[in-house]
């Protein structure tokens, strides 16, 4: 089967598949209310998700990255990481989580093949990250990223939304905090789509703001 790519040439071997819509955090860019449950409410099943990577394998994919809604709220998806991982050609699995239950279930993630991982933390002050999020569980998350580390992803990530007035004086402290351990770290500059107008106006920072500081740091 020829590598899937587009009429310009361009090869795609990385998939970012979302296996649920569900999420159990109320970010307040994202899902400020939560994810409200509808009859319509259905996923792709274990064998689907295998048929699927399966196909897109065969087409030169050799990177998927599990993503949402959030992952890992799924009951099945250590099955879903470990099946992904036993399909020929792929190479690469990751996963993208609000580390959530993060310290429990790392190893068990590492043991399943995942081998790299994204986790969302938008502040690192308690308040602010409850402010944000909905949940007081920076602690948790914290302790989750410490377990990633220790159960041996080859890479691991944190990702940070950027937002004006909750987190953009916060450099100095996610460097310090990366400082002492082998992690990426990553700015997000916030989105605007069709609802959140009011919210993108009040919130948004331009990534040239942290450029700037980075610049300012040398």
């Amino acid at each position: 089967m020829e590598d899937l790519q587009d009429r310009f040439g361009r090869k795609f071997p990385y998939l970012r598949l979302s296996v649920t819509d569900v999420c159990n955090f109320r970010c307040t860019y994202c899902l400020p209310e939560g994810h409200k449950k509808t009859r319509d409410d259905s996923f792709l099943t274990l064998d689907e998700i295998r048929r699927l990577v399966t196909a897109f394998a065969e087409m030169g994919t050799w990177k998927v990255r599990l993503t949402g809604g959030e992952p890992t709220v799924r009951k099945d998806f250590t099955d879903i990481a470990r099946a992904i991982c036993g399909i020929p050609g792929i190479r690469r699995a990751a996963v993208t989580t609000n580390g959530y239950k993060l310290p429990e279930r790392a190893a068990e993630y590492r043991a399943a093949g995942l081998d790299a991982i994204n986790v969302s933390i938008d502040s690192l002050d308690p308040r602010r990250f409850h402010e944000i999020t909905g949940h007081d569980r920076l602690a948790e998350v914290v302790a989750g990223v410490e377990a990633a580390l220790a159960s041996g992803f080859s890479s691991v990530k944190v990702n940070t939304v950027l937002l004006k007035s909750l987190n953009d004086d916060e450099l100095d402290g996610f460097l310090s905090f990366i400082a002492t351990r082998p992690i990426s770290l990553r700015f997000i500059e916030l989105m605007q789509t069709g609802d959140n107008l009011i919210y993108f106006r009040k919130h948004h920072v331009p990534a040239t703001v942290v450029r700037e500081k980075l610049g300012q740091r040398g």
